[in-house]
């Protein structure tokens, strides 16, 4: 009885270990669709809205994690890449499926691509956790595609860059202490003025509506994205609130949004449902010079 009690102990030790940032979290490899042979759906062309003034040098900028804008989504980071090197993605996800234990998840693992792996800034990525004072959480990052799906873009684009994740839950009602507690923690480590830094908010935008409900919420949204008053923040309907709070208070006199695209899943595809859609705005938020 005694022996088994003691093989307990060492079992849940170890268990504990490997879920607190011990040695085993560092060699965490997550696959991407990527990594799996998954190819994305052909869809329509969609046209620029703008582009990038000349100069801009963008801080942060708002992504659709949906496959299905592929071609959206590569034709953003080729933007990106044309505007600046990053060194460090710091990626903010929803956590989808209600698998992370706390209120924030990180890892310090890294995610499979065609061309290499993309590892995480494991240094950075101990301090965000101790600051939000969490273990790490990798089983979230194994199915997150908050997170993998955007991974393939930032090997293709960025590829010496490494990232530091953290997912939460995002959807609405948006937890106020949980948004507060992501902005005062992120501003502690990152800055619009992080010469080697990136903001990469993972978000899709109006979900589950008819086309008028869709319009109507995207206008809203729009409003927030244009207008870039931090009152606004909570018109932004999206999967990922907490971000357009943290977006709302890093926000100055001389911040810009250019938004490069607009459009949603049932302009992009015949597969979508048009009772069912989701919307996507692609951004980069960036500061005017004097």
């Amino acid at each position: 009885m005694k022996f088994i009690r003691i093989l307990f102990l060492i079992c849940f030790c170890l268990t504990a270990c490997g879920k607190s940032g011990g040695p085993e979290d560092s060699k965490k490899i997550f696959e991407t669709w990527n990594s799996d042979g998954d190819r994305p759906p052909k869809t329509r062309f969609i046209p620029k809205e703008a582009s990038l003034p000349a100069g801009a040098k963008p801080w942060g900028g708002t992504v659709s994690h949906h496959l299905l804008t592929d071609a959206l989504i590569n034709d953003w980071f080729t933007e990106l890449a044309d505007a600046r090197k990053i060194k460090t993605f710091y990626i903010l996800s929803p956590s989808h499926w209600g698998l992370s234990l706390y209120d924030f998840s990180l890892t310090q693992g890294s995610w499979n691509t065609e061309d290499g792996l993309v590892h995480s800034d494991k240094e950075r990525s101990e301090k965000l956790a101790g600051l939000f004072n969490v273990p790490f959480d990798d089983e979230v990052f194994v199915y997150e595609h908050g997170v993998s799906t955007l991974i393939p873009y930032i090997k293709k684009y960025f590829p010496e860059a490494k990232v530091v994740a953290v997912a939460y839950h995002g959807e609405p009602p948006v937890n106020m202490n949980l948004a507060v507690k992501l902005y005062d923690t992120i501003k502690k480590v990152f800055s619009a003025k992080d010469e080697d830094s990136f903001l990469l908010i993972s978000s899709d935008f109006s979900h589950k509506s008819d086309i008028e409900k869709t319009a109507e919420k995207d206008a809203k949204s729009r409003y927030f994205l244009t207008s870039l008053k931090p009152s606004a923040w909570t018109l932004a309907i999206c999967d990922n609130r907490p971000a357009m709070y943290l977006l709302s208070k890093l926000f100055t006199a001389k911040t810009r949004c250019t938004i490069q695209r607009g459009t949603d899943a049932y302009k992009l595809s015949d597969e979508t449902d048009s009772k069912d859609i989701t919307s996507y705005f692609f951004t980069y938020f960036w500061e005017k010079e004097d």
